[in-house]
């Protein structure tokens, strides 16, 4: 079977609220990349900071219609103005195409994603976390994995215990462990999402330590042990679903243990702020990085 794909352009601010659309469009597979220059695809350690982003579906040709004009609708609906195009792809190459924009990315001061498909010559300190990201949400490349990721190498201490809610392809779940973790949950309410988190756990020889599942927080909490007591939680999701669900996740925190929330975009900054306040938590910091946000906030009982 051959396959159309989509490719949609739209504001970095707007990326995943155009993915979700796209998905729900096309009930197909998408996945995120930032469009590139020459210069970049001859570099293998790149940050990408561009102002836009393409979201990239796939339709099966033998339902695809007019697939241009139905992504542009779809997206207009949520006041979304994309440059769409479409292009024919053979089945054999659509679950491949993506991977040459995929290249070794460094994060903060130690973290380095290699893609499995690519080599890399670490260096004695380097902390190396190997990704197949699949269609799962997550390669580093997107402003809010790597603030996440950046924030992780500051706070995550050997012997500490991690949980990943939302945890996409499992890059943060997996990079918590590399960083000496001794326990790390991570839950998403996508199969897909957790299949491919195990997968990356096996290939960087985290499996033992961490525990993916089909889940959320609260009544949706899939492990037998209450979700509480972490001394570090991340969230990389939406404002919409981290303001619903602040409650939970403050209170899966140890006392003055640390949470780290983004996927916020600079708008809902301070609704973001004021539902973790709200829920008990103290805001410590803000980074921005282009239209977003990732906040940091400790949990009652901790020192600043």
């Amino acid at each position: 079977m051959d396959y159309i794909e989509i490719i949609a352009t739209v504001p970095a601010s707007q990326t995943e609220q155009a993915a979700d659309a796209l998905r729900a469009a096309t009930g197909g597979d998408v996945w995120i990349e930032a469009p590139f220059t020459q210069a970049d695809l001859e570099s293998d350690a790149i940050v990408h900071r561009h102002g836009s982003r393409q979201v990239h579906a796939y339709v099966p040709r033998d339902r695809g219609g007019d697939a241009a004009g139905d992504a542009a609708r779809a997206l207009g609906a949520q006041g979304i103005e994309p440059r769409v195009a479409v292009r024919d792809v053979a089945e054999e190459d659509w679950a491949e195409s993506w991977k040459e924009y995929f290249h070794v990315e460094r994060y903060g001061e130690r973290i380095v994603v290699v893609p499995s498909w690519r080599t890399f010559e670490r260096a004695a300190a380097d902390v190396v976390l190997t990704l197949d990201p699949g269609m799962a949400f997550g390669t580093g490349q997107h402003e809010t994995t790597r603030m996440c990721l950046e924030a992780l190498e500051r706070q995550v201490r050997p012997g500490m215990r991690v949980l990943d809610a939302g945890c996409g392809s499992g890059i943060l779940a997996i990079a918590a462990a590399l960083l000496g973790a001794r326990e790390v949950r991570a839950v998403d309410i996508d199969p897909n999402c957790v299949r491919v988190t195990e997968t990356n756990a096996r290939a960087n020889g985290a499996e033992a330590t961490v525990l993916a599942a089909i889940g959320s927080l609260g009544d949706a909490w899939p492990f037998p042990e209450p979700a509480a007591g972490f001394d570090v939680v991340v969230a990389n999701i939406i404002a919409r679903v981290i303001i619903e669900i602040a409650e939970p996740l403050v209170a899966a925190l140890a006392p003055g243990g640390r949470l780290i929330v983004s996927g916020v975009i600079g708008e809902r900054e301070r609704e973001t702020c004021d539902a973790l306040a709200a829920a008990g938590a103290r805001v410590a910091g803000v980074r921005a990085m282009g239209d977003w946000r990732c906040i940091e906030a400790i949990a009652p009982g901790g020192a600043a």
